[in-house]
Formats: C-alpha cells, sequence, structure tokens
C-alpha cells in the first residue's frame, strides 16, 4: 500500500468504496457501491453507469490458499433489454475485469492513492436472469491465473513461428544441420540443453 492509503485506514473513522472497472469493446464501465460519485485522477467512478446500470451484488474477496483457480461472480443491473442483451453478447467474453478496496477523502470526494487492487480477471460467462419485475445479468469472472493453464501447443523450431513471435529476426531462416521437427505441446519433451546449444543462433533471442 502507498503511504496515504495505510495512513487513512489507520485512522480511527475511515471511509471505504469498493470500485468495479470492467473494459468492454467501445464502453469502459466505472461503478462504485453506493450513489456517490468518486474521483480517481482523470477518473469517475459512479453508483450508477448511464448505459448499463448498477452493481446489484458482488462476491465477497478474501486472501486465502488453496487448489483452486480464483474467481468471482458478480450481479449487473442494467436499465433495459437491449442493455442486457448487450452484457451477454460474445463480444464481451473477455473483457478484462478489476476490483479495488478504496480509502475516500469524505470532503474532497476523491480517493486517496492508492486502492487496494483486490481482484483481475477477465469476462469468462454471463447469464441473463428475469423474474416478475427485476431483470439482472449475472457474470462470472475467470482470474488472470486462468492463462496460466494455456497449453502453448503451436511453439515449434521453425522459421514462420520464430518471425510470428520476433517479426523480422531471421535467425531460422537459414537454420540447417538439426534434427529437431516436433511440435512442442503437451505430452512432448523439449530438446535436451546439449542439443539446442549445436543450432546456430546469432542474434535469436531463446524464448523457447
Amino acid at each position: 500500500m502507498t503511504p496515504q492509503m495505510t495512513s487513512a485506514l489507520g485512522q480511527r473513522r475511515v471511509l471505504l468504496a469498493g470500485l468495479l472497472r470492467i473494459d468492454f469493446p467501445g464502453w469502459t464501465l466505472r461503478l462504485c457501491d453506493g450513489s456517490a460519485a468518486l474521483a480517481w485522477g482523470s477518473e469517475a467512478y459512479t453508483g450508477k453507469d448511464a448505459r448499463f446500470g448498477t452493481i446489484g451484488a458482488i462476491e465477497g474477496i478474501s486472501e486465502e490458499a488453496g487448489d483452486t483457480m480464483p474467481g468471482l461472480d458478480l450481479v449487473l443491473m442494467p436499465p433495459s433489454v437491449s442493455a442486457a442483451v448487450d452484457l451477454a453478447h460474445p463480444s464481451m467474453q473477455g473483457a478484462p475485469v478489476r476490483v479495488w478496496l478504496a480509502a475516500v477523502d469524505a470532503e474532497a470526494g476523491t480517493i486517496i492513492p492508492d486502492p487496494e487492487l483486490l481482484f483481475a480477471g477477465e469476462i469468462d460467462t454471463v447469464t441473463l436472469e428475469a423474474d416478475r419485475g427485476t431483470r439482472s445479468v449475472a457474470v462470472n469472472v475467470a482470474s488472470v491465473f486462468e492463462r496460466l493453464m494455456e497449453p502453448d501447443e503451436g511453439a515449434r523450431l521453425a522459421d514462420s513461428f520464430h518471425q510470428w513471435v520476433q517479426p523480422g529476426e531471421l535467425g531460422f531462416q537459414n537454420m540447417t544441420g538439426t534434427t529437431i521437427d516436433r511440435l512442442w505441446g503437451p505430452g512432448d519433451k523439449p530438446p535436451a540443453a546439449a542439443t539446442v546449444a549445436q543450432i546456430p543462433m546469432t542474434g535469436v533471442q531463446r524464448y523457447f
């Protein structure tokens, strides 16, 4: 935490606020709990977004150790059917989501730098929920750690792949004298260090 944040939390009375930011394609959602309007630098966090409404509920966040990837469930209350449909559009999947705990300067209406980041992830699934007189959108958010579970199945020792990673780097274009021709992926062992060392690698970054 910053010294300002640490000092604020050490006071006998402190005003706290939860902040939610979702970077949708073409629209950034910035919400805070309650009905306040809070300034954080050049950005404003409000209790109600003009397009997607308010926060209906958000899962409690806590620090703990476990054997599963962390996740977050939240509910948004869109003001219209069209807004609810927009939230459920496939293009919204993968939108970055961040949640902070902020301390607020009550007199100035500003956020004390800097809020503590509690969760970072991306939208996984969205479910429309309707009941008599109510409309909501349940959003399941996957942690950024989910990316660690995606195997790099396409990495290979080939000029085309190398230039895809390092455009314009031609170290593999004239590579000869190696018998390594396997795809790197699950169930396949990478070549031994001694074998890799025999490949002409002048000017090539060993990203693999």
